[in-house]
């Protein structure tokens, strides 16, 4: 009991302390006009990654509909409904974050994880112009609307990356115990 409860106060304690240890890298949100969702509420805008720092994602010519639905999965999204740029699409304003990452390579769209994908630091000058920032409209369908037993989820994080765990298991959705919890396990889920 002590430990399921260190494990909660620890949660806690990680959605509101905003170190670079706490956040991880590969982290996303979605920003409009300058603002990123506490709630992860929104299913649309421009799409920073945590990378060191927060930063964004540059649409070039690697970017297509594979990794827009990865994005949208790692957001908790059932996929992509569509993709672009701050410079086709503007209702989302633009940000003055530097680029983190291009060349964002899927495999498969089924991935759940931006990190599972092939991705370059090493941007080039096309990608420094805000233009070429990414941005989704994901699916308003969660991907645990319907889920199926076993499905892991984190809730109440501030970002895609961080809160309490829960699994679904007997129709019902559960937290997880920590006995026997640790690093490898956390990595895994």
């Amino acid at each position: 009991m002590t430990m399921f409860l260190n494990l909660q106060l620890l949660m806690i304690f990680s959605i509101s302390y905003h170190s670079e240890a706490v956040i991880g890298r590969g982290a996303l949100r979605l920003i409009r006009d300058k603002q990123y969702s506490t709630t992860q509420a929104w299913n649309s805008g421009i799409v920073q990654i945590y990378y060191g720092g927060w930063g964004n994602i540059c649409d070039d010519s690697s970017f297509g509909s594979d990794e827009a639905d990865v994005v949208c999965h790692q957001l908790a999204y059932t996929g992509a409904s569509s993709y672009g740029n701050t410079g086709s699409i503007t209702i989302y304003g633009t940000d003055t974050n530097l680029t983190a990452i291009e060349d964002v390579s899927c495999d498969y769209s089924s991935y759940l994880v931006l990190l599972q994908c092939s991705v370059s630091s090493h941007y080039s000058s096309l990608c420094s112009e805000d233009s070429y920032d990414l941005v989704v409209d994901c699916y308003s369908t969660r991907i645990w609307d319907s889920p199926s037993s076993g499905q892991i989820r984190l809730t109440g994080g501030e970002y895609s990356n961080i809160g309490l765990l829960e699994i679904y298991c007997n129709g019902e959705w559960g937290t997880v115990c920590d006995d026997g919890f640790y690093g490898t396990e956390a990595r895994v889920a």
